[in-house]
């Protein structure tokens, strides 16, 4: 299996986007918003770049729930080719 994480691109389009857990990151930055994984439910911060990417047709989610679907895609992936 293979999982690539890299910086979107002002190209990109869909997929996902990593809000930091709460339990991760306890005490947001300047800007963050507490928010709920539409995932699983779980506490997380909403980030200010939130607004960009979700113009691009992204999907915030917590960061396990992120991580997970890009595992699956990847699986996916890997079965094409």
């Amino acid at each position: 299996m293979k999982v690539k994480i890299e910086p979107r691109k002002s190209t990109d389009r869909g997929g996902y986007y990593c809000m930091p857990l709460c339990s991760n990151v306890p005490k947001g930055k300047s800007g963050w918003r507490l928010t709920t994984c539409p995932e699983c439910g779980a506490k997380c911060w909403r980030i200010p770049l939130a607004d960009i990417v979700e113009e691009q047709g992204a999907k915030g989610l917590c960061t396990m729930c992120a991580l997970k679907k890009g595992v699956k895609v990847g699986t996916n992936d890997d079965e094409k080719e």
